[in-house]
């Protein structure tokens, strides 16, 4: 089986409240998941973000399946591709190794126009913090 898996992240600020929203498509149906991060810069959340979406997929795919990674972060789609990212080494080989119980992973950069489901899924989530952060404050 093919699972498309978009991933996106969105961060407020240069080091802010961040999230994560992943559209999962196999068969013909997708399946939406989001999470709230931690406080990070945008590209650590999109690393982040690439974490969560092949957490997301485990459960559903088996080796023998074929996992397609779409993303707008060229950093993340680059570093993963290459195996290397000089300030995410961590981050790198984590995802990688996870990626090589697949037989098949092919990763995509998209244009963000592409990308907007899992898009508007991280923006949902940033949202909770926000608005949780708003009342908590007054």
């Amino acid at each position: 089986m093919i699972y498309h898996i978009y991933f996106d992240a969105a961060t407020r600020g240069q080091n802010g409240p961040s999230a994560a929203g992943t559209i999962i498509i196999a068969n013909h149906s997708q399946t939406p998941f989001k999470t709230t991060l931690s406080t990070m810069s945008n590209h650590a959340a999109e690393f982040a973000a690439a974490r969560f979406a092949i957490a997301c997929v485990a459960p559903l795919a088996n080796q023998n399946d074929t996992l397609m990674l779409h993303s707008d972060s060229k950093i993340v789609i680059d570093s993963l591709t290459k195996g290397y990212a000089k300030h995410f080494m961590a981050e790198v080989t984590d995802i990688n190794q996870q990626l090589d119980h697949y037989r098949n992973v092919i990763l995509e950069w998209i244009p963000e126009k592409q990308n907007q489901g899992a898009h508007q899924l991280a923006n949902q989530a940033l949202a909770t913090i926000l608005n949780k952060n708003r009342l908590n404050s007054t």
